[in-house]
């Protein structure tokens, strides 16, 4: 009976993940409200991009979207009556899942920047908002000289919100990061080639403080156990053709590498089932185990 009830539970969630919400559904013109706060109101039609075009709306960044899985974006300007040719402009870009979105997000996101609740995370300048939620990135601009900005990209970013689909958790991948040494607001994810090296895949890096020093902690997203394996034998195959010494070791049923990085200086990197994780930009390779064990420690399936 038990194995029976676990089934239907499975069966379930499946169904669950198979049938998005109702928010989900909507067109993703129609989560563009047609007023946000009296006396703002869209201006216009709201127009669409593709991967196909949207070179045409941001030409020389469209480039940096489309690895994140992007499918589709929507823009509106909003006008306040009187205010001449002040507005809003309000884009939405919908990309493959909320770790994408989390990416494009976190290129824009700086730690200086005044943090927002809005969304899964947002923040606030003098002349944007921007916000993520689920899989969809949000930005709201000023087009012309604005006075309040804040107040009223604020009231403009929560209509959105409340039309979005409702996840505003942080992406589980994220948290993998969060370790005492990590420098909070400091994660970023690559969709391909993290650290600029092709053969590592997609990834997550941060900034942390060790022994005084700023350093970058990393998590490679591999497929399978054999793709982490892969690529650890990959980027030792690259040091060593540098001319770096490297060392690779059996260690907590994973394998454990240390070497110096033409690029990074010291590297530690530990694989662990489908996860790389490490720190690079070390003094001295060993340096970092510790951090290493914290960072392992935080993968799905750790003890």
């Amino acid at each position: 009976m038990r194995g029976f009830i676990a089934s239907v539970l499975c069966i379930m969630a499946a169904l669950a993940a198979a049938c998005p919400s109702p928010a989900a559904q909507r067109a993703l013109e129609t989560m563009l409200p047609a007023a946000f706060t009296p006396g703002w109101t869209a201006d216009g039609k709201v127009v669409t991009y593709t991967p196909e075009n949207l070179y045409k709306y941001i030409d020389g960044e469209a480039e940096l979207y489309l690895p994140y899985g992007f499918r589709k974006a929507v823009t509106v300007m909003y006008v306040k009556a009187g205010s001449g040719d002040t507005g809003i402009v309000v884009n939405i870009f919908e990309m493959g899942s909320p770790l994408d979105a989390f990416g494009i997000y976190a290129n824009y996101r700086s730690p200086t920047l005044k943090r927002i609740e809005v969304g899964a995370e947002g923040f606030l300048d003098e002349s944007q908002l921007m916000f993520y939620q689920d899989r969809y990135f949000v930005q709201v601009e000023s087009s012309g000289a604005l006075t309040q900005e804040g107040p009223v990209f604020l009231a403009c970013a929560e209509a959105v919100s409340r039309n979005l689909p409702g996840n505003r958790q942080r992406p589980l991948e994220v948290e993998f990061l969060k370790v005492a040494a990590t420098v909070p607001l400091t994660e970023k994810y690559y969709a391909a080639g993290i650290l600029g090296y092709g053969f590592l895949g997609k990834g997550l890096t941060a900034e942390a403080v060790l022994e005084g020093a700023l350093v970058k902690p990393i998590v490679i997203l591999g497929a399978s156990e054999e793709t982490a394996k892969k690529t650890l034998a990959d980027y030792g195959k690259y040091l060593k053709n540098a001319g770096a010494q490297v060392e690779v070791a059996n260690d907590k049923g994973g394998l454990l590498l240390h070497a110096v990085d033409p690029l990074y200086k010291g590297v530690v990197l530990f694989q662990s089932g489908r996860y790389v994780v490490g720190v690079v930009g070390l003094g001295e390779p060993h340096e970092g185990d510790e951090l290493v064990t914290r960072l392992a420690g935080r993968l799905p399936g750790a003890q």
